[in-house]
């Protein structure tokens, strides 16, 4: 009898630690996804990016610069405002700097395999879902807190209300 409830006792413990395992949501971190081939493309994406930005702002204008700075507007229309500025040369300049790194994403999309691809999928939908969540949470909280001040505000009208009511009518002399 003994070694039976030994033997339960031991599956049960084994049982248990692989639904811990099986349970757990591991994520692999970007360097075991990507190969180091892959790994040199997103370093050689992002200091094309820098890089293109340097040669952008280079190229800006103080008035242009001005623009960018100026507060009183806001991004959209500070965006709006320095594109229309812009000279043929600095618009064909972007026009590039888009190109380019479409060509790179193109190449580095390409040579991801499906293991990779399902991977990445999952991690963007994960993302997509906290973003959601936490969306859901700030406006719920914000309900929340709309109704807290209405309480607050119905709690000091009924406050001033009973303190009037308390108070003596002087026309009365009482």
């Amino acid at each position: 009898m003994g070694k039976n409830t030994l033997l339960i006792f031991l599956f049960s413990i084994a049982f248990f630690n692989c639904l811990l395992i099986l349970a757990q949501d591991v994520t692999q971190a970007p360097e075991k996804i990507y190969t180091p081939n892959q790994l040199e493309m997103i370093k050689a994406q992002r200091d094309m990016v820098k890089k293109n930005r340097e040669i952008f702002r280079n190229s800006l204008s103080d008035e242009q610069k001005s623009i960018l700075k100026n507060n009183k507007f806001s991004i959209k229309e500070r965006q709006s405002a320095l594109m229309k500025s812009l000279s043929e040369n600095q618009k064909e300049v972007l026009k590039d700097n888009r190109e380019s790194i479409r060509k790179l994403k193109e190449s580095f999309s390409k040579s991801l395999t499906n293991k990779q691809k399902m991977v990445l999928k999952r991690r963007r939908d994960d993302l997509k879902d906290k973003r959601e969540k936490l969306k859901d949470y700030k406006s719920s909280s914000n309900e929340r807190r709309d109704k807290l001040k209405q309480k607050q505000q119905n709690f000091k009208d009924r406050s001033k209300k009973q303190k009037n009511n308390l108070q003596p009518n002087r026309k009365l002399g009482s």
